[in-house]
């Protein structure tokens, strides 16, 4: 009798446990529904767009972010419908009242109509941050799908420009995530501070820039416009071009249209003459004359000038008009491979500039002293060629340093950076740097206006009333096509107006015929139309 008064009392026990734990689960469900429908999770929200900081021009003006299209969010109602019934056409007011059906929010974009908002819909602008064609999309970079920066400026200051954020629009709805027809919406995120990077990029001289090169037919190479006081680039375009938007066609596109080869070091060829001369007229040699019979021999190697013209007697103006090689040889041996080399380095040939963090303007190839006492090398060295490579940037130090009396400052690309904080960071400017005398610069920029106007550059020469000063180059680059024909480079750099100087352009343009015929045009182009600008 005992033991079964026991055995009720155990069942009797685990039967009112089981009841107590069912009991206390029940009110743990009840309460966790509770906290579910206030809680930030029982919301359906319809994203618009990413929110990313600006990137302005030296003007302020948007570089992107410049077009946009309507997008209209509304609830599930006749009223919200009505918003966009007499924009959208029959087929696509079908869909949008299917999938109101559902009791869902409804995102419809609208392009450039307008709708007048109510309290069942609402207007938000969605913009596109880059276009198909995009100005500067070598410098500006790209995002990736989680609106991250993976190259260029986007890259460089996705800590400033980064928010993590969308633009959206939020419902009420109930338990089965149904939008609750009665209850207002919130947009999020509308007008939320974000941070900017301001460039010393002009848009519109970029434009002139980019369509330059597209005009005259460059299909490998580019172009870079700095002024000539400050550094700042005030353009930066690099040929073939992509589409930010379809990146997928571009990885593995012939002639590698995702490399910005304003930062890349190539054969200058020519265009270096322009600091052999200045190392010549520093060093006493600026009446150095040569008898030029079409080539010469150094080392058992020949020389020759184009087509192996000889040019006859020389002075320098004349052997930068006809750009001789066996003048520039033979004044190089005269200058001497250590103050050719002073000079060259004081142009800031052979360093690498940082424009911003991972964008880097390469050092190029400058050859060593030991290496220049070979007669043969300091020869190629002396016309541009041989293991010696430039880049665009430093081909602006050069001829900054010649149209700004002897000195030029470091070429940058940002002018300021501001956080979303309002916390702002300017560009400080730096010193200039000293390369040449006053009295030099200005003896070679009179050869050098005498090139444009007498020499082979003549169809660099602008149309308006100013003049300007440069030099061509057709480089040799060791490389060959199928057929066997050498690849060249081809250049033109130079600066206008002559007489007060304040752009420096340098052209490049790969895989060309000639400086005098791929590039000096599109120098004149730019230069004409910058002064239409101005």
């Amino acid at each position: 009798m005992i033991d079964t008064d026991k055995r009720l009392i155990s069942a009797f026990t685990a039967f009112c446990l089981a009841i107590g734990g069912l009991c206390l689960r029940l009110y743990d469900v009840c309460t966790k529904g509770t906290e579910y429908v206030a809680s930030e999770t029982h919301y359906f929200s319809v994203d618009v767009s990413q929110i990313r900081g600006d990137i302005f021009d030296c003007r302020g003006r948007k570089m992107v972010d410049c077009s946009y299209e309507n997008v209209v969010v509304m609830k599930p109602t006749m009223k919200g419908f009505s918003s966009v019934e007499q924009i959208v056409d029959s087929a696509e007011a079908e869909k949008i009242k299917e999938r109101m059906e559902k009791g869902n929010a409804v995102s419809v974009n609208i392009g450039n109509s307008v709708i007048s908002t109510n309290t069942d819909a609402v207007m938000l602008r969605k913009y596109t941050r880059c276009d198909s064609v995009q100005s500067a999309s070598h410098i500006i970079g790209y995002t990736d799908s989680d609106g991250r920066g993976v190259t260029g400026i986007e890259k460089s200051f996705d800590g400033i420009l980064y928010t993590g954020k969308s633009l959206k629009v939020r419902f009420s709805a109930d338990v089965y995530g149904r939008i609750i027809s009665g209850a207002d919406f919130e947009v999020q995120n509308d007008g939320l501070p974000t941070g900017s990077v301001t460039l010393t990029i002009d848009r519109e001289i970029q434009r002139i820039t980019e369509n330059a090169l597209d005009m005259y037919g460059v299909k490998e190479g580019g172009a870079v416009v700095s002024d000539v006081e400050s550094g700042a680039i005030r353009a930066m375009a690099s040929r073939p071009d992509y589409d930010r938007n379809r990146l997928a066609d571009y990885v593995n596109a012939d002639g590698s249209p995702m490399v910005n080869r304003g930062l890349n070091a190539y054969a200058a060829g020519s265009v270096f003459k322009a600091a052999v001369a200045a190392s010549a007229i520093e060093n006493g040699l600026s009446d150095f004359a040569y008898t030029c019979t079409g080539s010469c021999k150094v080392d058992g190697v020949v020389f020759g000038c184009n087509n192996r013209k000889a040019h006859g007697v020389l002075n320098m103006q004349k052997a930068l008009e006809c750009s001789c090689n066996t003048y520039f040889v033979n004044l190089a041996r005269e200058i001497g491979a250590e103050r050719l080399l002073d000079t060259v380095k004081r142009f800031g040939f052979g360093q690498e500039i940082m424009l911003a963090d991972g964008m880097i303007s390469k050092s190029g190839r400058l050859p060593a002293e030991k290496d220049l006492k070979k007669s043969g090398e300091l020869a190629n060295f002396s016309f541009g060629q041989g293991s010696f490579t430039a880049t665009m940037i430093q081909m602006t130090q050069l001829f900054s340093a010649i149209a700004n009396g002897g000195k030029y400052v470091e070429p940058y690309l940002i002018e300021k950076t501001v956080t979303a904080d309002g916390e702002e960071t300017r560009h400080r400017a730096k010193y200039p740097v000293v390369a040449i005398r006053r009295t030099t610069a200005e003896r070679l920029t009179n050869m050098l206006v005498s090139v444009v106007e007498n020499g082979n550059a003549k169809k660099a020469k602008p149309d308006g009333d100013f003049k300007a000063a440069g030099k061509t180059a057709t480089a040799q680059t060791g490389a060959f096509y199928k057929n066997g024909v050498e690849i060249c480079n081809t250049w033109f750099c130079g600066f206008f107006p002559a007489d007060k100087p304040k752009y420096v352009v340098v052209i490049l343009k790969q895989g060309g015929n000639s400086g005098a015929e791929d590039c000096a045009p599109i120098f004149k182009q730019i230069a004409d139309k910058i002064s239409e600008l101005n």
